[in-house]
């Protein structure tokens, strides 16, 4: 079996020079290759070969600069796709498939694989990663291509899809040994884009990849009675929440940050960290390609002379001071303010929020007549002032922040390699908690995973309740920033628990105690699994450390 990757770069009409700070969706470009190197290199690993199908760009950056060790390089698709929309990025995958002439797997560059498939599923006719049950953006956009829409095909129209279950196969991995199938399937999709290309500019052209790949594969294979051979179960909620579990490793078989999965800040981290555990030659590679051409990456530590073996400069182009990560930051603050200056028609400077401790709480005395909202509001200024001086403390200076750098990366290689051992030696390794930590409790829960999402939490907390929550605020050493991580009551009481060191198996003998007899002695199997997820979970996040 032949196991494949695509990667184009777009059509030539595109403008190609500014091709390594390409995101495809993450937040910030070196994800992007990150997760192509991290998918190469255990594809290669686990399969023992993979192969490429690019452009003269894509085989630029990923063969000629990242030095991806693919054990064949096809530049088939140069000048192939020129004439189509540069969103429509499945056509390219497509085209990859169907000029197969055996057995293949293709893998997306944001899949991991860390435990081969069955031999059953290798050797079925069609392969793909799972079944997509009645998730609504498929619904979406089928809607839209049929008000938008002149060629239609039978089984896009509303009639056959808008009162019945609603089934597409996701092309996280596809492939099979049908020829003739993915022949047929690079003629359907090409058909229903060539006969709209009129029409494409009428919604975001995007969202049809998810129509002429994953619906059409399904509806062809159903069609034709081939039964296809799927990796995971059927999922029916869009989230996907259980296929981006890093914790997991090493119980996990494959990890794919689906969609919007790829803006979460903890799935970028624990992709990077798990690069620089597994491959740091490429990892160290990637951080030197990308920052050599851009001074926006997150993570703010890639910018540091430390940073790479050599001590390398750092980029020209990276104007901002080293330690600019330090500088205040009242995101939140300034967005409460704006809040209820809508709600109240008030005209409150956001600037406030700069202002010393006391001053502000004055200021703020004769501007909010309403009580809780005035907590709400001097709660989260009081939060971003204790994250403010935790940062300026814990990065104060080069030194300060190469070390924690250092330790980090000790850190995340004991956990990975603890949970290798066998049982009885897992239960010998002592746990502390961390040393580099503070602590608050506030009544409102303030987290959030993207910038954009800062106004829809004001509106929440401002007309919520207030209530009871603990929150350990942790070095976030990758973006030179404080991780607020909140947490619940198993975790307090292990992380009380750990303020002695202790081993694992004395930590699961103890958490006996907040169970019932029956739960334990019904199902102790999931009453261990339990307490190990969550003494993984305060481990990458850095509330509790190995002690060796």
């Amino acid at each position: 079996m032949r196991f494949l990757q695509t990667f184009w770069t777009g059509p030539n009409s595109v403008l190609k020079d500014d091709a390594l700070n390409m995101r495809a969706g993450w937040l910030s470009p070196e994800y992007h290759w990150m997760s192509w190197a991290l998918s190469c290199l255990q594809a290669k690993s686990i399969f023992g070969e993979i192969s490429l199908v690019t452009d003269k760009k894509g085989k630029e950056i990923l063969i000629d600069q990242l030095r991806l060790p693919y054990s064949t390089v096809s530049m088939d698709l140069e000048n192939r796709l020129d004439d189509y929309h540069p969103l429509l990025f499945a056509l390219a995958k497509i085209f990859t498939y169907s000029i197969q002439t055996g057995p293949f797997l293709h893998l997306d560059s944001d899949v991991y694989f860390w435990r081969k498939p069955s031999a059953n599923l290798l050797n079925s006719a069609l392969i793909a990663q799972n079944i997509d049950k009645n998730l609504p953006f498929y619904y979406q956009t089928l809607n839209d291509i049929n008000q938008h829409f002149n060629y239609i095909p039978a089984g896009f129209l509303r009639e056959n899809y808008e009162t019945k279950d609603l089934y597409a196969s996701n092309a996280g991995i596809i492939g099979g040994n049908n020829p003739e199938f993915f022949e047929e399937y690079r003629r359907q999709a090409f058909e229903f884009i060539d006969k709209n290309k009129n029409d494409l500019g009428k919604f975001n052209a995007g969202r049809l990849n998810f129509i002429f790949e994953q619906y059409l594969f399904y509806l062809l294979a159903d069609k034709h009675n081939i039964p296809v051979a799927y990796l995971k179960d059927p999922v029916e909620d869009p989230i996907f929440k259980d296929y981006i579990k890093f914790d997991d490793f090493p119980d996990v078989q494959m990890i794919h940050p689906v969609g919007g999965f790829k803006q979460f800040p903890h799935v970028c981290d624990h992709l990077a960290k798990k690069l620089r555990e597994d491959y740091p030659e490429y990892y160290y590679r990637v951080i030197e390609l990308v920052r050599g051409v851009n001074d926006k990456m997150r993570s703010a530590v890639y910018y540091q002379s430390f940073f790479t073996p050599g001590k390398l400069p750092l980029a020209p182009a990276a104007k901002t001071a080293t330690l600019a990560a330090t500088a205040p930051r009242f995101e939140r603050t300034k967005a409460g303010i704006r809040y209820l200056n809508g709600k109240y028609a008030l005209n409150v400077d956001i600037d406030l929020a700069n202002l010393p401790e006391n001053m502000f709480a004055e200021k703020l005395t004769g501007l909010v007549q309403n009580d809780r909202e005035k907590e709400c509001l001097l709660e989260i200024f009081h939060m971003e002032l204790a994250v403010n001086s935790l940062t300026a403390k814990l990065y104060a200076d080069t030194l300060s922040t190469e070390r924690l750098y250092e330790k980090d990366i000790r850190c995340y290689h004991k956990i990975q390699d603890t949970f290798l051992l066998a049982e009885a030696a897992l239960m010998k390794i002592k746990l502390k908690a961390a040393e580099t930590f503070a602590f608050i409790e506030p009544g409102w829960d303030w987290k959030y995973d993207r910038e954009e999402e800062i106004d829809a939490l004001m509106q929440r907390n401002f007309n919520q309740e207030k209530d009871s929550f603990v929150v350990l605020l942790l070095p976030g050493v990758l973006q030179m920033n404080i991780r607020e991580f909140y947490i619940d009551e198993l975790d307090a009481v292990i992380f009380d628990l750990l303020q002695h060191t202790h081993p694992i198996g004395y930590i699961l003998k103890e958490m006996e105690q907040y169970f019932s007899e029956d739960e334990i002695g019904e199902d102790y199997s999931s009453f261990k699994l339990l307490i190990i997820k969550t003494i993984k979970q305060l481990l990458y996040a850095g509330a509790i450390e190995i002690y060796l």
